[in-house]
């Protein structure tokens, strides 16, 4: 716990010196905010602050501390204490359905990063802000962060203030999501840092050059679009500054709810790689915005604050779909959609028999031979002699896939995809699938494709899934049972956490008829994702599933279990709300310490 009161600390007159000058000090700085101070300053309540680190699996956040990337992160668990706590991201493993979960608790129509809604002809996509309102829409009006305040965020949360978010419950004009009049005067308080935003925004470009150039001429696989410096510039620079200048303005104040999203390691770890010196430089900075706003909690008198340090989901290294295949997976699907009648015209009605598989992959394989598709067949040609050339990834990415003359639709989210039927617009179950023939042809080629490592669809009884190996079922007590062959599950889903998620995605009433997942090579720790992009997530296999939590000794019971974002929202749903205590939430769960123990100040404070 920190931010504790002032008459709790040293009374020294070195101490009443230094917390007169900081309250003189930040009083000036931030007299222009002065009457907004004194509104708040007789509500009631502890408040807390949620910093998340977005895609910083628990597994790389112990890597970038150990390897000194975060200096104060490590002092706070060795030298204060925090518990440091690894808990399951659940499924999807994505900022849309975890930031729900937390804000709002409840992900229940939210399958992916990217998903397709048959009923409304929709496809949504998580980094749009007209699809975010399409699920804010569906979210509850109020949520954890009612009176406060969402920086750099999907949802608002309920905020009263909701800047640099995608969706809000009451629509705001673009000015006035991107922070108005406030995020000038607040510019204005601290002319110096906003000439070294401008000189660290000027080498970050040049850093990002170094390293993209370095990783090419290694042959590592990494892509480029001319505009991802500027948009790096705009996350791991401007906007981190900016944001954490807000938070501290909060905190000042006294708003009784924070939360901010920093995003980028994300970023970084997409185009770089998770575990790469690239993505892991990022983290250093982040961790010094990190003990500034400790250092605000603990020298300003009022509020007392919680602070809640964590990950959404983790990342786990990847190579891209379209560089090992030579095209993308809407390619592929197109291909085998096009070709599965004539696998069924050549070795009669369609059945799962090996020699019918066999025949389509090396139909596929051969970039279809039929004069039906010379102009594909030219096109598929230049673009592997290209990236085997020069080792890159074509300038356009493809993350939605329609093919409407054979009624499909495929969505991308790293190495999670969906594949949908449009016609009927209700979910399709296995059986169905399999009892029709060209559904069959499809399904079966996708189980016997080297890129696809699982294939999943809803069944009664649960989840059924398989791959080249065997295929099994997921009961809907969360138990395996083999089918045929081996389980297709063991590197993905060996503990029932992991297999009750598969249930939760795989049965959602807008999740794709099939539901794929990029193979994953437990050996190597590497996965095949959909997308162009070198770290993945959104899916099961390696580090992705496991982010971290981080709070101060006692904050979070250990009896609390977490085994889904889910779970995280009554840890901030048990602060009052508008100096009310919320009955309905917290009454089995710890607060920070107990009230005779001192608590721990904030490190470096």
């Amino acid at each position: 716990m920190i931010g504790r009161r002032w008459d709790d600390r040293d009374d020294s007159w070195v101490s009443r010196a230094r917390r007169r000058f900081y309250r003189w000090y930040y009083y000036l700085k931030y007299l222009p905010f002065a009457e907004e101070r004194r509104n708040r300053k007789e509500a009631p309540g502890r408040g807390f602050v949620g910093i998340q680190i977005d895609a910083l699996a628990f597994e790389d956040l112990e890597r970038a501390m150990e390897d000194g990337h975060m200096p104060f992160l490590s002092r706070l668990i060795e030298r204060d204490g925090w518990d440091l706590r690894r808990y399951p991201a659940g499924l999807p493993s994505a900022t849309p359905a975890a930031q729900a979960a937390i804000f709002h608790g409840t992900k229940a129509r939210i399958p992916a990063f990217r998903f397709y809604e048959k009923k409304d002809r929709r496809v949504i996509i998580g980094s749009q802000a007209s699809s975010m309102q399409y699920i804010r829409d569906r979210l509850p009006d109020t949520g954890v962060l009612t009176g406060g305040s969402s920086y750099v965020n999907l949802y608002d949360g309920g905020a009263d203030r909701a800047v640099w978010t995608l969706s809000d419950r009451n629509r705001r004009p673009f000015l006035e999501n991107l922070g108005g009049g406030r995020i000038l005067l607040l510019l204005l308080a601290h002319p110096i840092r906003f000439v070294r935003m401008v000189l660290v925004a000027v080498l970050e470009y040049l850093r990002e050059e170094r390293d993209r150039l370095v990783s090419q001429i290694r042959g590592q696989n990494t892509h480029y679009w001319w505009y991802l410096p500027f948009l790096h510039i705009g996350t791991n620079v401007v906007l981190r500054e900016l944001q954490t200048l807000s938070v501290l303005l909060d905190i000042y104040i006294g708003v009784p709810s924070i939360y901010t999203t920093y995003n980028a390691y994300d970023e970084f770890a997409h185009h770089f790689g998770p575990s790469t010196r690239t993505a892991y430089k990022s983290l250093r900075a982040l961790d010094r915005r990190i003990k500034e706003i400790f250092k605000m909690i603990n020298r300003i008198p009022g509020r007392p604050y919680d602070v809640y340090i964590l990950s959404d989901h983790g990342q786990t290294p990847s190579v891209p779909y379209r560089v090992r295949y030579g095209e993308t997976l809407g390619d592929t699907v197109l291909s085998a959609a096009e070709l599965g009648v004539l696998v069924m015209a050549r070795t009669g009605e369609f059945a799962p028999a090996q020699q019918a598989v066999d025949f389509l992959v090396k139909e596929l394989e051969g970039v279809a031979t039929t004069s039906s598709l010379p102009a594909r067949k030219a096109g598929l040609g230049l673009s592997r002699w290209v990236r085997k050339q020069y080792k890159i990834f074509p300038l356009t990415a493809e993350v939605v896939r329609p093919l409407e003359e054979h009624e499909l639709v495929l969505t991308y989210s790293s190495s999670l995809a969906h594949v949908y039927w449009t016609r009927p617009e209700v979910p399709l179950r296995f059986e169905e699938i399999r009892d029709d023939p060209k559904r069959r042809a499809l399904y079966y080629f996708l189980v016997a494709h080297g890129g696809v490592g699982l294939v999943l669809t809803r069944m009664l009884d649960g989840v059924h899934a398989e791959s080249p190996a065997g295929r099994s079922l997921v009961t809907a007590e969360g138990e395996v049972e083999v089918l045929e062959g081996e389980d297709p599950l063991t590197h993905y889903a060996p503990g029932r956490v992991e297999r009750e998620a598969l249930l939760h995605l795989v049965h959602l009433e807008n999740a794709g008829d099939l539901v794929l997942m990029g193979t994953y090579d437990p050996e190597l720790d590497l996965q095949v994702c959909f997308d162009d992009q070198v770290g993945a997530h959104g899916a099961l296999g390696g580090r992705q599933f496991w982010p971290f939590l981080l709070t101060a000794p006692g904050l979070v019971a250990e009896r609390h279990p977490i085994r889904d974002p889910l779970d995280l929202h009554p840890l901030f749903a048990r602060y009052p709300i508008h100096g009310h205590e919320d009955a309905d939430t917290g009454r089995d769960m710890a607060w920070a310490a107990p009230a005779a123990a001192p608590a721990p100040r904030a490190s470096g404070a």
